[in-house]
């Protein structure tokens, strides 16, 4: 618990200060000039390691921490033992990761109005091997918080 609270902490440390690009087309026009000109200087590889070790921590069941330093839009949107139960009940069948390979990374500046909440976002796509040879897609999703730091915003495998 205490080496996942450390990693956790450094994933955060490393993703604070670091903005999104967008992967296609330019930000949209309600976005301000200068979260245009951060979403441009991301390295892609930068989030999927990042997104990588979120990953992790939901194979050593860490679910619950992952919650507890979540973005407050996260919070807001699920209970703690909601989101933990869901991912309980969605990963665990599946056993143990045999392997993992980012897909794709996209990166979006959301304008007031979307269905999120305004602000810089991330999802990170990886193709997945898991015990007895299944497959799946895992995303993770990060959101870049008013106080400048990157914070993981959801979960979601197919």
């Amino acid at each position: 618990m205490k080496y996942f609270t450390m990693t956790m902490a450094a994933v955060l440390c490393l993703l604070s200060g670091t903005a999104i690009a967008q992967t296609s087309g330019q930000a949209p026009k309600s976005a301000p000039a200068s979260q245009q000109a951060v979403a441009r200087d991301i390295d892609p590889s930068t989030l999927a390691n990042a997104a990588l070790q979120l990953l992790q921590a939901i194979d050593h069941d860490q679910a619950g921490v992952l919650w507890d330093n979540s973005s407050n839009v996260t919070k807001r949107s699920a209970k703690r033992e909601d989101f933990v139960g869901y991912v309980g009940k969605i990963r665990k069948p599946l056993g143990a990761a045999s392997s993992r390979n980012w897909i794709t990374v996209r990166r979006e500046v959301v304008g007031s109005g979307a269905q999120l909440p305004a602000g810089l976002y991330a999802s990170i796509e990886f193709s997945s091997q898991f015990q007895g040879k299944r497959s799946a897609k895992e995303l993770v999703s990060l959101r870049r918080d008013e106080d400048g730091m990157w914070r993981f915003s959801g979960y979601v495998i197919q």
